[in-house]
């Protein structure tokens, strides 16, 4: 039996793209899981537990928050601490509720 290189060739590009097309949904799926943005009021901050509060449209959530999270519009976490009431959107990971960007609005 004769073997036929471009036609092997061609049938293993196609594999190759049928597998790439049939997981591209869930690699999207997956990144939408992993960064998500929480908009509302900030409730409370609790320096010891590194955790803070926002008062969202969907109810009140809790998020953790480490040295690595980015604060805009506050003085750090002690800043962020005085400013309940305050408009924020928290960056998130999806799976651990971590945030990884805090920027606090003006307050009305």
């Amino acid at each position: 039996m004769k073997i036929n290189y471009p036609t092997l060739a061609v049938l293993s590009v196609l594999v190759l793209f049928a597998g790439l097309i049939l997981t591209q949904p869930a690699l999207a799926q997956a990144a939408q899981e992993k960064a998500q943005i929480a908009e509302g009021t900030l409730v409370k901050v609790d320096a010891a537990a590194k955790t803070l509060s926002v008062k969202t449209s969907k109810g009140e959530m809790e998020f953790r928050y480490t040295d690595a999270t980015q604060i805009s519009g506050a003085d750090g976490v002690e800043g962020l601490a005085t400013q309940s009431g305050a408009p924020v959107k928290v960056h998130f990971d999806g799976a651990s509720k971590t945030a990884t960007k805090i920027e606090v609005g003006q307050r009305k």
